[in-house]
């Protein structure tokens, strides 16, 4: 770390460097640029020059170029969090603006009330100033440019001082800043101290002694000592060096003098310092004063981003299109209605998700439906007596399945996890225990898969059984749900689809719920070299999509296993972190489902029947912008793009009724599901419902549209989808608070379509059915109501009728052609239906 001048290194195409860090002690130092701090968490003395200040929370303070300036934090290990923006000078000179030459006085604890918009408006500025430079928004250096001028233009205007004294005050302090340049230099040798320093300037030790206390506020014995300890801190954070070694190292005369200055300074022992900020250096990267980026600091600095105003987003003219509706392309693959999904098998014997799911049917209509845990130790399938017995208890599990087949869904049933009694180890997931080591004896879990077909033969009848599917386990090429070894799944898996395919070998078996296809190739090239030496194969392949990039994602052996107390709401955060994973483009999505399908036909065991048994826009169940008018979007374009791919697309949930980690949670949690756990539906429910009304054949397949008809009757489904930004990719949810969500989303756009319908000929009923934020948004609802934790009735039903689609419903006559314009905000979806009069 520098502790004299300091040299700011901009840009390449900015004049100015900003940064958030946290602060403990830093000695007297200055630099060329005007610098603004602002104070996100915790407190701190600055010292500028011979003043003392005290800055809190929200507060914003300035220091003039070429101004000593000394930052001490107030908060208990000097866990103070600050934003600082430097700017050059020099580059205002070119719009004929000496900047240099002028001087500002700005600290908020002094700004009087009536011109606090003055201090909102910096604050405004520099939280889109880091917005923009994290992101690396379009056009983000012209927009930081004229956000740097908006924020001189302020200080010009309200916070300039006359320069005078300050002029005067900075010759005098020449020669202190020459005597603290030359401490810094010479402050880690043994036994230097005032009488070196006297003798350099040609001082009477005494007169230095004065003047150096009367200036600095601090003996210069203490001061040499402080910046000797400054100088050790790093050190003492990255490496195993004894605390005696490192007070030799940097000038003490032995450790109790080091102690003694430690304890003094930071009201702690080096070691408890050691063990409170101990780092490690990757890479040869060194973290100081002006790298430390901390996603504490952001969730603090980015609430000053006003929620937008969509009358204030830019709006883009679409192009002209003519869609000739008498075309017919094909039939209509319906893979985004064949599945559905939840989370937890014993949820489906809860009336409210019995509810839920009838809703979800009426309205919409799936024909399957997957989840985990069939045999969850919660059903009581496998019991044990004390004499080491065992027998099966399948009357759970019958009311569960006749739940779902009371409202029109077929099982689809994930053949796994393992029950507790049967497991060989310990290793599980989740918080209901989903134990995924291999059985502890072969012969009980085929006796257990035997009992459990011919039960179902048996009550439902062997044609119904033969139209369901049944998959094997969930992801067994990551190690988080399959403790075993490769060798160890594969024979699992012949052992159990010998006994299945001897009851009835057409009930149908596959697998595996695939996460990532190409950093387990080997797994599955492996295990198709198996299926074919052992006779044994798949029904189907089964792989899962979220929209993780691909290159990045982790092999299994890098992803450590969490203990139950580290299954938190950041258990994916912490993988991401420890793995690599981000978040891919808007294209990632679809690019994943080719990889796998491309992939899948060069192995004889999985080129068969494809289906996608889970998919979402992010596999953190606790991702805030789950909630929002954005999962619309998202699921149309991607039900778009990739529909005709795959026999299904099981989007993972349904419902928020979901709990595989013991979370709080609050209405609006970001949960997967399409409604909250108390039945309001979300704006990603519309998507579905939407969907569902498409016509039986295709039309047209435009960019952000679809065109389908049935009979005379025509069907248009449009989207405005945008992309988040590169900070929310990397799991980073700063930007984003309870009651503001969209602050993550780049190139947001109020988007139109012009259509020419041709070969609409007659009178029809247009109606057209939107999902956004101001109808359709059950989240944005509760926002607009005040975000409340609790809703009485009244609330609640409020909140449902603004989560319903909007309408606008109008005659049409058409003589050959019809033309349309429609607008779209950011993240909506519109269903046009356009329905013949006889």
């Amino acid at each position: 770390m520098h502790y004299q001048y300091e040299q700011i290194d901009y840009q390449v195409d900015l004049p100015i460097n900003i940064f958030t860090h946290t602060v403990e002690q830093f000695p007297f130092h200055w630099h060329e640029a005007t610098e603004i701090l602002f104070v996100l968490e915790g407190e701190l003395d600055i010292r500028v020059n011979q003043d003392d200040y005290q800055l809190k929370m929200g507060d914003v303070f300035l220091v003039n170029g070429n101004e000593l300036h000394f930052i001490n934090s107030r908060t208990a290990f000097g866990q103070t969090h600050v934003l600082a923006l430097q700017f050059d000078n020099r580059y205002f000179k070119k719009m004929g603006i000496d900047v240099e030459e002028k001087r500002f006085y700005l600290n908020s604890r002094e700004v009087e009330e009536g011109s606090m918009f003055v201090l909102d408006e910096i604050k405004y500025i520099l939280a889109n100033m880091m917005d923009q430079v994290l992101n690396k928004k379009n056009l983000y250096h012209l927009k930081v440019k004229k956000m740097l001028l908006d924020l001189v233009v302020i200080l010009l205007e309200y916070f300039e001082v006359p320069t005078n004294t300050k002029k005067k005050r900075m010759k005098d302090d020449q020669r202190l800043v020459e005597i603290l340049q030359y401490m810094n230099e010479h402050c880690i040798e043994v036994h230097f101290g005032l009488q070196d320093i006297a003798k350099e300037f040609s001082l009477n030790s005494h007169y230095l002694s004065r003047y150096f206390k009367s200036n600095v506020g601090v003996s210069l014995k203490k001061y040499l000592d402080n910046m000797r300890l400054n100088k050790s801190l790093f050190t003492l954070r990255t490496t195993d060096e004894t605390v005696t070694e490192i007070a030799l190292k940097f000038g003490f005369p032995d450790s109790k003098a080091y102690y003694r200055v430690f304890k003094e300074t930071l009201r702690v022992t080096p070691m408890q310092y050691r063990e409170q900020y101990r780092i490690e250096l990757k890479k040869g990267t060194i973290k100081d004063y002006l790298s430390i980026n901390s996603k504490e600091s952001f969730v603090n600095l980015f609430k000053y981003l006003d929620r937008k105003d969509i009358s204030d987003v830019p709006k883009i003219k679409g192009e002209t299109k003519t869609i000739d509706v008498t075309n017919y392309l094909t039939k209509i693959n319906r893979s985004f209605t064949k599945l559905m999904t939840f989370g937890f098998a014993p949820h489906a014997l809860r009336k409210d998700f019995y509810d839920q799911l009838k809703q979800v049917q009426g309205e919409i209509g799936f024909e399957y439906i997957r989840f985990h845990g069939i045999f969850a130790d919660q059903l009581m399938v496998y019991n044990e007596k004390s004499d080491g017995s065992y027998y099966f208890n399948f009357n759970h599990i019958d009311s569960l399945l006749d739940n779902l087949l009371d409202v029109h869904l077929k099982p689809f049933i994930e053949i796994s996890f393992m029950p507790k009694d049967l497991a060989s180890a310990e290793n599980k997931m989740f918080w209901w225990n989903a134990f995924v080591s291999p059985p502890k004896e072969m012969e009980r879990w085929l006796n257990l898969l035997d009992a459990f077909f011919r039960h179902l033969i048996n009550r439902y009848g062997m044609h119904e059984v033969r139209t369901w599917y049944f998959e094997f386990w969930n992801e067994p090429e990551v190690q988080q749900f399959w403790s075993g070894s490769r060798q160890e799944f594969f024979t699992f898996y012949a052992e159990s689809y010998r006994c299945i395919k001897a009851i009835d070998p057409e009930i149908k078996i596959g697998g595996f719920g695939t996460i990532d296809f190409s950093q387990n190739q080997n797994w599955l090239n492996d295990f198709d070299v198996f299926v074919q030496n052992e006779k044994v194969d798949l029904d189907f392949f089964s792989f899962h999509v979220y929209n993780l990039s691909r290159n990045l994602l982790p092999k299994p052996e890098t992803m450590q296993t969490e203990t139950d107390n580290e299954l938190t709401g950041t258990f994916i955060q912490k993988i991401a972190k420890s793995s690599g994973i981000m978040l891919g483009d808007e294209n990632n999505f679809s690019t994943s489902i080719d990889h796998f399908i491309n992939k899948s036909k060069g192995l004889a065991s999985l080129n068969k029947e494809l289906w996608i048994t889970e998919w979402n826009a992010n596999s953190d169940s606790r991702d805030p912008i789950h909630d929002t008018c954005y999962m619309g979007a998202f699921i149309t374009k991607n039900v778009i793009e990739n529909f005709d791919k795959v026999k299904g697309m099981g989007f993972w949930t349904f419902t928020d009724i979901f709990d595989e980690f013991q979370l709080e949670q609050p209405l609006f949690h970001g949960g997967f599901g399409l409604m909250t756990y108390n039945g309001i539906k979300k704006a990603g429910y519309h998507a579905f419902l939407f969907l569902s009304k498409l016509g039986e054949n295709l039309v047209s397949r435009e960019e952000n549209m679809i065109v389908t008809k049935s009979g005379e009757d025509y069907q248009i489904l449009l989207f405005n989808y945008s992309h988040p930004n590169h900070l929310y990719s990397v799991f980073d949810y700063s930007q984003l608070s309870p009651t503001s969500r969209y602050k993550v989303f780049e190139n947001e756009r109020v988007k139109s379509f012009q259509l020419t319908l041709e070969g609409l000929k007659g009178e029809y009923i247009m109606k057209k059915q939107y999902v956004n934020r101001q109808q359709g948004s059950s989240y944005d609802a509760w926002v607009d109501t005040g975000a409340p934790s609790d809703m009485d009735n009244d609330t609640i039903n409020y909140i449902k009728g603004r989560a319903e689609p909007g309408v606008k419903i109008q005659h049409i006559s058409a003589q050959k052609n019809y033309s349309l314009e429609t607008f779209l905000q950011p993240h909506e979806i519109q269903l046009i239906e356009i329905k013949r009069r006889y």
